[in-house]
């Protein structure tokens, strides 16, 4: 069994090597062997004005037209190599953004040598692309067919005056039939992909660095991958092959958004959320979730988790497949709330996981008299000083 599950950690490992290796080689030649009647679905931004030797706020100025343009015909924008500042073009509810994406546009770049810097000191914090029209109108409108694939976002030279959840590379809400493939975001002042209540959406390749750098470990948000749901039963998505490290909080979570408005986020059955083969380093948690429901994390692993490296809190039907977790510094598996969850719920499973090198292997908070205990069936556990801790806070 031992010689097993060292086995899968290798291949977990080897999964994050063959991850940067594929974008690595999607990046090379992009627009190679593009038909002419493709090309003319193409807008290249750099024709139109857009370069790195220009102001945030042209920049600004000139993506957002092009988008806007795109989005009559449903076309690309194409961006190629080179380090391209933004500044605040637009102000929302709370925060400012870069640039307000349209449905059925697509952004591309050359991978890792297209970088998207947005720039500027902002009251709130700033969102490279931004779509929520549900919080700044009332109004339930969907962003629907969207792709981004092959750039970067750094936004190392933001900051703010007040943390609060903007500054995020990407902040959706609602939205539809949009993919995120070999995208990294790093340095945000707040969570990187921050995108809720998706529907039939995917996110693969994907890297979130640094990301939360403006909160603090008790604020909320402030993660890799942050994935908030709650309006409509058909919400589902799919992240695969994904690296978090150095995220201020979790690597990847989900968190239902009925805990801060429930009259707008009541839904509670979900086609179901599927986290697979992705990887967290040096997160405080690596994965998990927040008032989650319905969400898998399949054959994922955590390392170097400052807390925890997986951890759900009023959570329930939950589960973790073949997780394994670390060198946390405090426990490998946490389950905080447990004894608040109605007995009709689902508990949190844990199949066939393994846990090594932690103080403590499955840590339970807030201990309950009638507490509802994770279930773990086939897992293991090596170098830990106590493998089942209940305790309280």
């Amino acid at each position: 069994m031992r010689l097993l599950h060292k086995n899968r950690t290798l291949k977990a490992k080897v999964r994050v090597m063959l991850v940067f290796a594929v974008i690595s080689a999607l990046t090379l030649g992009c627009t190679d062997g593009v038909s002419e009647d493709q090309s003319k679905n193409v807008i290249n931004a750099a024709e139109h004005g857009l370069s790195p030797y220009a102001s945030g706020e042209d920049n600004s100025r000139i993506l957002q037209a092009l988008i806007d343009e795109a989005s009559l015909d449903g076309k690309s924008v194409y961006i190629p190599e080179g380090s391209y500042q933004f500044a605040a073009n637009g102000t929302q509810t709370i925060g400012a953004h870069c640039i307000k994406m349209r449905s059925g546009v697509s952004i591309v770049g050359d991978g890792e040598n297209t970088v998207l810097m947005p720039t500027g000191y902002t009251s709130y914090g700033l969102d490279m692309f931004y779509f929520n029209d549900y919080l700044d109108t009332g109004s339930a409108v969907y962003l629907e067919n969207c792709r981004f694939e092959n750039f970067v976002i750094d936004a190392l030279n933001t900051s703010c005056e007040t943390y609060t959840s903007a500054g995020k590379g990407f902040m959706f809400n609602l939205f539809r039939n949009c993919h995120f493939k070999n995208i990294t975001v790093k340095n945000t002042d707040a969570t990187g992909f921050g995108v809720d209540c998706p529907i039939d959406s995917s996110v693969f390749g994907c890297s979130a660095i640094g990301c939360g750098k403006a909160a603090g470990v008790d604020s909320m948000g402030a993660s890799g991958f942050g994935i908030g749901f709650g309006y409509s039963s058909e919400e589902n998505i799919v992240i695969s092959d994904c690296v978090s490290s150095d995220n201020k909080k979790f690597g990847f979570f989900f968190e239902h958004q009925g805990r801060f408005d429930g009259e707008k986020y009541s839904a509670e059955d979900f086609d179901g959320f599927t986290v697979k083969n992705c990887f967290s380093d040096g997160d405080l948690f690596g994965f998990g979730g927040i008032n989650a429901l319905c969400v898998d994390y399949s054959d994922c692993v955590s390392q170097n988790a400052k807390r925890f490296g997986f951890f759900f809190e009023n959570s329930f039907s939950c589960q973790v497949n073949r997780g394994e977790s670390t060198n946390a510094k405090e426990a490998c598996f946490a389950v905080d709330g447990a004894d608040n969850m109605p007995e009709s719920k689902k508990k949190i499973r844990f199949f066939e996981c393994v846990g090594k090198a932690c103080p403590i292997g499955v840590l339970i908070h807030d201990k309950g008299p009638d507490i509802s205990a994770p279930i773990l069936e086939n897992c293991t556990f090596a170098d830990v000083t106590l493998e089942y801790d209940v305790s309280e806070k």
